[in-house]
């Protein structure tokens, strides 16, 4: 349906023109090349290009841009930056900036002060190191180089001791009349000391002083007083310091032409991808060959581009023999958000029918169950709307929160219909918001109008009941796609049979079950005939699934064995319909999360401190409120696409199919203005 038709062609231009044809080509955007840098026969050899020098200015450029984005003075308020919109530009434009010799230098410019600031941070860095290790000896009565110094009659030493050692030290000391200890600092855990003592006596005393927790202080090669090499090392800071807050004044100068640079890098983003690309043809002396796939439907146009440049051949060819045909999609507005699902689990292959309008309806129903209350969903379609505006300002894809904005409204829908709003209570609703949830009420079987402790649809029983129903309508509906899919691949018969086995049994089993185990009969009497239709219907359908699930063995035994096999996926349905119940869940928690947030509110604001308690209530109602939406959104999205992955697809969708990645540069921080392309 959306799966697009696509046809394999062949380019062939003279070496002239390839810049010309691989512009057109990804200013298109419809034709994913096909590598035939490793093939033999086409041509002589492949259609390499070096591109290290762009690259290199590539890397170089993201680092500049990286670099200069923390001195990027501030763009105004909140409103000012979600509302910006990024610099346009024609493709002829963007490529223009490379050969800017101003921005080119602008570009060297900040390079060499991002590096000089780099150094000198580094260098910062160390010295404030190294005041704080002189800070901490400022009090040593002796320059550094005489500690530890053999060859006269005594012996200095500085360190440190942790913990209770200095007890044991200042014994240790003591027991010696030619050695003295002095205390100089203490931090906590730690102290700082000076010894001196006569040579003779520091064999033995070192021996010892390990065994006391000592740890001798280096200083390497400093020279001096430690107060005076401190009163050095701050004022070679200082320098320091002012030197790299000079070359930072310079980086928030250059910062203000941080759009040039931005686009710089794009437009040397573009020229790489259009560089680059001319290496998956191959090449003779004269001539330029490259394969790709488009829609059909587009090769008129691009036909037409190609061949305004003049000696250019374009023409449609076979596929090679097991070859992968890519699967482009393209879906209506509405559904295009969830191609983005599509794409999480696989693209279809040529065989498969397009899931994306299968499952789009269950999953933004499903995910508005999850949420399960009205205002949720209108905050929710309110924030989605509004980044959807935002993300497509910018130009980027906006697909999640298209598909946010319809969960959202789908949120709303079923809190209307649950009586569920901001988690407050059912009866404190006025009545035009009951009136919506009392009809649901009444056609539901077995549900008693006010029973205590009844909140609401959304917190009885029924709720359950009915999101696994909803699991047995779209599996059924997958069995039914499924079906569609095998005929349509020539199956026929063997098709119809084993998919009419799947709909007897699940037509069978689940009536049955939720009038027996569930309903208590409200379904149908249970002493009546439709009980035993039922069962009839169920036992037939497994033997179909069995005759049908054994017809590939050999042997009779092979074919009892697979067709049990295959019977015993009627229990695998069970499970997958117990599944659908993570719906009633998420949508349970989400409701009584709201009315704790709710009540918490109600005591906050009833406290006997005026004005405090309701500021507390407020933050405790908004911020509860938020919280409990955004896990209502984030548990629901992933449950939901689980439900469609698992139980959904498993049903009838492969996904092995091959993305359709066409020739596209994709711009960080600028937009490109295409030239007119017919509607996809």
């Amino acid at each position: 349906m959306a799966l697009d038709n696509v046809i394999k062609i062949e380019i062939i231009c003279y070496h002239r023109l390839r810049r010309a044809v691989m512009d057109t080509l990804e200013e298109s955007g419809m034709v994913q090349l096909i590598d035939l840098s490793d093939r033999e026969g086409e041509l002589e050899k492949s259609a390499e290009l070096d591109t290290a020098e762009l690259r290199e200015g590539l890397d170089v450029l993201d680092r500049v841009v990286s670099f200069l984005s923390d001195y990027e003075p501030e763009a105004g308020s909140l409103a000012d930056k979600l509302a910006q919109e990024p610099p346009r530009f024609s493709a002829a434009e963007l490529v223009g900036l490379v050969e800017s010799r101003q921005i080119v230098e602008e570009t060297k410019e900040t390079w060499r002060t991002a590096r000089e600031i780099a150094e000198l941070d580094g260098d910062c860095q160390e010295l404030r190191q190294e005041a704080q290790l002189l800070s901490e000896w400022r009090e040593l009565p002796v320059p550094v180089e005489k500690l530890d110094q053999a060859g006269r009659s005594y012996r200095m030493l500085a360190g440190t001791v942790v913990g209770d050692g200095i007890e044991e030290l200042h014994g240790l000391i003591e027991e010696q009349p030619l050695a003295h200890i002095e205390v100089l600092s203490r931090a906590p855990g730690m102290q700082r000391v000076f010894m001196v003592m006569h040579e003779s006596v520091y064999p033995e005393l070192s021996e010892k002083l390990g065994g006391t927790g000592f740890s001798k202080q280096d200083f390497g090669g400093w020279e001096g007083m430690a107060s005076e090499l401190l009163r050095k090392t701050d004022h070679k800071l200082q320098e320091l310091t002012g030197k790299e807050e000079e070359q930072k004044e310079k980086a928030r100068r250059l910062a203000r032409n941080l759009d040039d640079l931005r686009a710089l890098r794009d437009a040397v983003g573009l020229v790489l991808t259009r560089t680059g690309a001319s290496s998956s043809g191959r090449a003779s002396e004269k001539l330029c060959l490259f394969h790709g796939w488009i829609r059909e439907k587009d090769l008129p146009f691009l036909k037409d581009r190609l061949d305004s440049m003049g000696a250019v051949s374009v023409e449609a060819i076979e596929p090679e023999e097991g070859e992968r045909v890519p699967s482009p999609l393209t879906e209506t507005p509405a559904l295009d958000p969830y191609v983005m699902l599509t794409d999480m689990y696989g693209r279809p292959t040529r065989k498969d029918p397009d899931p994306t309008p299968l499952l789009a309806p269950f999953f933004a129903f499903f995910l508005g169950i999850c949420i399960g209350d009205g205002g949720y969903g209108l905050s929710l379609a309110a924030g989605a709307a509004v980044g959807w505006w935002v993300v497509r300002r910018r130009g980027g894809n906006p697909r999640l929160f298209g598909v946010l904005f319809q969960g959202g409204l789908m949120s709303v829908l079923v809190g209307l219909f649950l009586g569920s709003w901001f988690g407050i209570g059912f009866d404190s609703l006025p009545g035009f918001l009951q009136a919506p949830a009392e009809v649901l009420n009444s056609i539901v079987p077995g549900y008693v109008p006010g029973r205590e402790g009844q909140v609401g649809f959304a917190l009885s029983k029924q709720f359950l009941y009915v999101t696994m129903a909803l699991g047995i309508l779209q599996l059924t509906f997958g069995v039914l796609v499924n079906l569609s899919k095998r005929l349509r691949a020539g199956e026929g018969p063997i098709a119809v049979v084993e998919q009419s086995g799947w709909i007897l049994a699940i037509a069978g089993l689940f009536p049955w079950l939720f009038n027996h185990y569930l309903l208590d009969g409200v379904l149908y009497d249970p002493a009546g005939p439709t009980d035993g239709v039922l069962l009839y219907m169920l036992a037939g359908g497994a033997v179909l699934i069995a005759v049908t699930g054994g017809a590939g063995a050999k042997g009779l035994g092979g074919r009892i064995g697979l067709g049990a096999y295959a019977v015993y996926g009627i229990v695998n349905i069970l499970g997958d319909v117990l599944s659908y119940s993570r719906l009633f869940a998420l949508s349970l928690s989400t409701a009584i999360i709201g009315q704790v947030v709710n009540q918490i509110g109600g005591m906050l604001a009833g406290m006997s401190i005026p004005v405090v308690g309701v500021l507390l209530a407020l933050l405790v109602l908004l911020g509860g409120h938020a919280f409990n939406l955004f896990m209502a959104i984030l548990s629901g999205y992933i449950h939901t696409a689980r439900l469609q992955f698992v139980e959904f697809f498993s049903k009838f969708y492969d996904g092995t199919g091959a993305p359709f990645v066409p020739l596209e540069y994709q711009p960080r921080f600028v937009m490109i203005d295409k030239r007119d392309r017919p509607s996809q």
